[in-house]
């Protein structure tokens, strides 16, 4: 049991030694009471565009990311999604960490590809986490699951970047469980010391031998000297007897004497559990050491005879001990019931329940540390925009929309709209500097307000939202538009807009999506085919029954029905051709209700035939701005752009497509 017991302490103590070095090396050295472990400033450059990091070095999520950074010129550092970090750096020069080694090792990548200036990072709103400026840049950011990438760049978005960079990876309660580490390792190595270093009695005691009282032969009392008698007339008196004590020692038992061994020094102390042991197994050690009374030893019996007086007298008895009487060897047992393997067996199982204790606190405190890997296989997703985001954009159109309209300036709307809205609005500004050179009768400003969004999810770009808002000049009617940004690189656009009655219903922006296969399937008619459907029924004049038209649309087609009758009237119109026809793809969106959200684009060309032997050519009105004072012998056409916004039905609820509302603007005109 000893071997076993100092194999046991040596391996603890080893054991113990190990974790305190470990835990305290983590918790002071590593952690830290911020609970940050930091990777230590270190030299980033590229003569790309950026430095980012793989996707797959963020692969767990729950701690909280830091990122700092300092560099010679504005330093901007931010976290994105990988589809929205790739799609900005696509085809673009720069640098790629693809591996970490502990402590501060980074393995590189360089992509090449072009070095013209990209849109300045902090220009884009698809960070989840941002900081740029001059000097020290820092941010903070809670690791999500999903693929997301560090990028550390110029401020500009020019190229050659160059900066210190430091990571940080702060987990909750890591300081702690070091700390609790290093608790157990001392403890452990205590134990093991004690283990080690401890020596027990050995489990053979020598016999111990029992004194017993011997008898010592008492000397004879001497008679006391008397006075010599003295002549009296009296007779003599002789005197009474005095009784004295005589003592009579019990016959000693017939025992073989046997040679004493030596007395091993006896224990002062004891506790009741090994006086009962020792009491079982020796009697005489408890009766040498004054524990108890042997049950044979020897009584004492008082006898009195009678002495004369002058023979009586006080003597002191001195009583010594001479005879040793030994007893038995004591009993051999197994090893297995003897007190000390008992005791050793007992010390190894409360080490190993110390032991496993320790070891399920670690675990269960160390187990929440550990983050947690991410689980998103599929191909990742996410809502187009957030909501503030969204109103952002809204809010700088708003602003940016206005200007551009008090100047005309095509320029600046090309900032904010892309076809086909940007179309119409280069075409209201040629019409207006022509019909209104002073400016005069430009529009007035105007805002979009209270902003309904509607964000689906996507995987790639292009991305789109689509807004419901209220138009501040005008009460009695709303603007649903469809914002759309071509790559992660490029700014938000207006690409659709129209302008739907407040009478019409609308669909609800909550829970809008980008439409699968199954929900094509489900739909009354296929957005691919309802354009060209609508074309034929505008240029037929409404007389299909697949489409419940909005109130715009009616008037529309009832313009046109008059207009065509007062041209054929004229001598010089022989006869009159109105001709609609889809252009472009239609954007789909799938609301709550099932129902498809359908916008697209459609060309008019109004067009008279001129009699022969005429010519016709404009004079006036807003067809000037594309052909003025031209004559023209055979024909002359007005070109039209036209937006629609549509609700397709599914097959379950019937009925024919709603029009929510059809805005068009002129864009063309001229002859043959």
């Amino acid at each position: 049991m000893r071997f076993a017991r100092t194999a046991l302490g040596l391996l603890l103590t080893l054991a113990g030694l190990v974790v305190t070095i470990a835990g305290a090396v983590a918790a002071f050295w590593l952690v830290g009471p911020d609970n940050t472990v930091t990777t230590g400033s270190r030299q980033f450059t590229s003569q790309g565009l950026a430095v980012i990091s793989a996707p797959d070095l963020l692969d767990r999520h729950g701690p909280t990311l830091h990122v700092t950074a300092t560099g010679d010129k504005p330093v901007f550092v931010g976290v994105g999604q990988d589809l929205d970090v790739a799609d900005y750096l696509a085809g673009a020069s720069h640098t790629r960490l693809i591996r970490f080694d502990p402590p501060a090792t980074f393995g590189t990548q360089e992509m090449r590809g072009r070095s013209a200036r990209l849109t300045p990072p902090a220009e884009l709103d698809w960070w989840v986490a941002e900081a740029g400026g001059t000097g020290r840049q820092s941010l903070a950011w809670p690791i999500q699951d999903g693929r997301y990438d560090v990028v550390v760049m110029n401020a500009d978005g020019t190229p050659a970047v160059g900066a210190d960079v430091r990571f940080g990876v702060e987990v909750e309660r890591a300081f702690g469980v070091c700390l609790l580490a290093l608790g157990a390792g001392i403890l452990v190595l205590a134990l093991g010391l004690v283990l080690t270093f401890r020596r027990r009695k050995p489990p053979g005691v020598a016999p111990i031998p029992r004194l017993l009282p011997a008898p010592v032969a008492m000397p004879a009392p001497q008679p006391a000297a008397l006075p010599e008698p003295v002549a009296t007339s009296e007779p003599a008196v002789a005197p009474e007897p005095v009784a004295r004590p005589v003592v009579r020692q019990p016959e000693p038992r017939q025992r073989e004497p046997r040679l004493p061994e030596p007395i091993g020094a006896a224990p002062m102390l004891m506790t009741p559990s090994a006086v009962a042991k020792a009491k079982a197994k020796s009697p005489a050690f408890l009766v040498a050491v004054g524990a108890v009374r042997a049950d044979d030893e020897p009584q004492y019996e008082t006898q009195y005879d009678e002495t004369p007086y002058e023979t009586a007298c006080e003597t002191t008895l001195e009583t010594t001990y001479a005879i040793t009487e030994y007893d038995e060897e004591p009993e051999t047992v197994r090893l297995e019931e003897s007190p000390e393997f008992e005791r050793s067996d007992e010390a190894v199982r409360k080490t190993a329940a110390l032991l496993a204790s320790g070891a399920l606190l670690l675990t269960t405190t160390s187990c929440g540390l550990l983050p947690a890997k991410n689980s998103m296989a599929a191909p990742e997703t996410r809502p187009a925009v957030t909501l503030a985001d969204a109103q952002a954009v809204v809010a700088k159109y708003n602003q940016v929309n206005n200007q551009a309209n008090q100047a005309r300036d095509a320029k600046l709307a090309e900032t904010i709209e892309a076809n086909p809205t940007l179309a119409q609005t280069r075409a209201g500004y040629l019409i207006g500097r022509k019909l209104d050179p002073s400016g005069k009768d430009r529009n007035k400003p105007f805002t979009y307000t209270e902003p309904q969004i509607g964000a689906p999810e996507f995987g790639s770009y292009p991305m789109r939202f689509v807004v419901s808002s209220g138009v501040s000049t005008d009460p009695g009617s709303r603007q649903l538009g469809v914002w759309q940004r071509q790559s992660a690189g490029t700014p938000w656009l207006l690409t659709n807009s129209v302008y739907p009655l407040k009478t019409v219903k609308l669909p609800s922006m909550e829970g809008l999506r980008t439409p699968a296969q199954a929900d094509l399937d489900q739909l009354a008619a296929q957005p691919s085919a309802v354009g060209a459907a609508l074309a034929s029924y505008l240029s037929t004049g409404g007389k299909s029954k697949l489409f419940t038209p909005s109130p715009g649309t009616t008037s529309l087609l009832e313009r046109r029905a008059k207009s065509k009758v007062a041209d054929t009237d004229e001598s010089y119109i022989a006869s009159v051709a109105d001709t609609f026809a889809a252009s472009g793809e239609p954007l789909t969106f799938i609301t709550s209700t099932g129902e498809a959200l359908v916008f697209l684009s459609l060309t008019e060309q109004y067009l008279q035939r001129v009699e022969p032997g005429s010519n016709a050519y404009w004079t006036s009105g807003e067809a000037t701005a594309f052909s003025s004072m031209v004559k023209y012998t055979q024909t002359i056409h007005q070109d039209y752009l036209y937006q629609a916004a549509l609700v397709i039905p599914t097959k379950s609820a019937g009925g024919p497509t709603r029009i929510l509302s059809i805005d068009g603007q002129l864009v063309g005109a001229g002859g043959s």
